[in-house]
Parts: C-alpha cells; structure tokens; sequence
C-alpha cells in the first residue's frame, strides 16, 4: 500500500467515525503511523490503538457495514480471521499473561485493526533506563498528532516507535526511523526517554543529535 493508498483509507476511517457521532479516543500506531511520520516504508496495514477496551466495541459499531455477515470460518488465531456481525470483537489470552480485545476489518482494499491492550504481562515500560513501550502507559500523553489534508491523527512518536522495532530487531524499520529523525530532527532528552539505555548506546552514533 503506497502513501496515496494509505491517506485514501485514513480519510475513509475519518469520514467514518464523524458520521457515527461516536466519541473514541484512538491512535495510529505501526508503520501507518511511521508513514506519517516521514518515513520511507511501505504500510501493510492500518493498526489502531484504543484508549480503553470499549474503544474496540465503538470501532466494531462505526465500521459494522464492512464486518463480514456471517461469523469468519478462520481461528482468531488466524491471521485472516476478520470480524462478523455476529463475532464483531475477540479477547485474547495468552499463556504468559498478555491479553487483547481486537477487532479487524478490510477497509478500502486495505486491512485495519482495532486494538486495546488489557494486560501488558510486565513488558517494559519507562522514561528512566528501561524504554517506553508503544503500547504502553504514556503514549497517550505523548501522542504526536499529524495533520494532512484537513484530517488530523494522533501517531505513536517516532522515538517511541524506534524502541519497540529495535526491541522486535526490525532492522528495516529501524533504520528507516533512523533516517526520519535525522531528516526532521529530535529531542536528544526524549530520545533517551524513549530507548532503553542499551538501545540508546546502540543507536547514538547513527543519529544526527
């Protein structure tokens, strides 16, 4: 999906929620937020973070007409598996603790993904040596937004993002986000803020701080 594409559907989902009359705090998050964030990537799909679980449940309302009429043949372990009208949402429990409420639809020709994060199960998550992570608790409070053809998205900051693919070891993304940051610029303080010391020492030399 090029930028073009990418913008098409973000209006679209725009356009959707202001029709609703629906209020849902949410978030780009993923490389959809990157793109907007000047990086040179391809977004594969649209992810979206939810402030709360019901912000999932308000999703599945504003895009029912895109859910599938009959419930989705496939695991919601399945990476095709989409919602239904009669299965709009599912919660996840993992072995080790984590836990989600997701909801997913193909919007535009493109997939999107509705997500609340009940339980984090201790991923790391600080301002002081550890990195923030970008499904975490303050990345609401440091949302970025970002405003392109009269519509305005509030995206996980670039800083953030390079913690959690350097954590993912996507190498791709990384140096991708890397390439922005020195392109835009970035706060060196928050910088540290968002890597965890180890990646902070890991990456230092290749920005432009």
């Amino acid at each position: 999906m090029d930028k073009n594409e990418l913008m098409q559907t973000l209006e679209k989902i725009s356009i959707e929620i202001r029709l609703s009359g629906l209020q849902v705090d949410w978030m780009l998050v993923g490389s959809a937020g990157s793109v907007l964030q000047g990086c040179e990537l391809e977004a594969n799909d649209i992810d979206i973070y939810t402030k709360t679980e019901s912000g999932v449940e308000l999703f599945a309302k504003i895009f029912e007409k895109y859910a599938h009429q009959v419930k989705c043949n496939q695991s919601i372990d399945d990476l095709h598996w989409k919602s239904s009208i009669e299965v709009p949402t599912f919660t996840q429990t993992f072995p080790w603790g984590f836990s989600w409420k997701k909801g997913k639809w193909k919007i535009n020709g493109c997939e999107v993904e509705a997500v609340h994060i009940m339980n984090s199960a201790g991923i790391p998550d600080s301002k002081d040596g550890e990195g923030i992570w970008e499904g975490g608790q303050y990345i609401w409070e440091l949302a970025k937004p970002i405003t392109l053809n009269d519509f305005t998205f509030q995206t996980v900051p670039l800083e953030v993002q390079l913690e959690s693919n350097l954590r993912r070891e996507r190498t791709d993304r990384v140096a991708a986000i890397i390439q922005a940051l020195n392109r835009n610029g970035t706060n060196q303080t928050f910088l540290q803020q968002a890597l965890s010391t180890k990646h902070y020492e890991q990456v230092k030399n290749q920005l432009e701080l």
